[in-house]
């Protein structure tokens, strides 16, 4: 009788981690190593619903949004978020100045999807103003 228990306690728990392990699995960040995160969901596009996370909260957030369409990190320094872009890849599209921000915007074909913008299929964007910068994708939502 107990060993049946126990049989039935390990078969739930092994159910219960398989259930899980694939949204523990999807908390890997695009950007590593940076000071606050942003996640959508249900839109890529400013409709989305904007999550906002510390940097030790982050993996954690973006793991329980099941319908999330992307993610922006902020950056104290630059440097930082250009070295995330060259990581995947990322080809330089074009440049635009607004309101003291510049923003850089790629494609990097290893993070797949896209938004259209000046007639070019875009998917990450860096954002730079003073020292500091966010890296987002496909872009960044809710300002810089």
């Amino acid at each position: 009788m107990v060993r049946r228990f126990f049989s039935a306690l390990l078969l739930a728990a092994l159910c219960l981690a398989m259930l899980f392990l694939p949204q523990l699995l999807r908390g890997q960040l695009l950007f590593p190593g940076a000071d606050s995160y942003l996640f959508y969901a249900h839109s890529a596009s400013s409709q989305a619903l904007v999550f906002s996370a510390s940097a030790e909260e982050a993996a954690l957030v973006r793991a329980s949004l099941a319908d999330r369409r992307g993610e922006s990190a902020h950056y104290a320094d630059a440097r930082d978020a250009f070295a995330q872009a060259e990581q995947y890849g990322a080809q330089l599209l074009f440049v635009e100045r607004a309101g003291g921000v510049v923003n850089y915007y790629y494609r990097a074909p290893a993070l797949g999807g896209e938004v259209w913008l000046e007639g070019k299929a875009v998917n990450l964007q860096v954002a730079v103003r003073g020292e500091g910068a966010a890296i987002g994708y496909p872009l960044i939502f809710g300002g810089y």
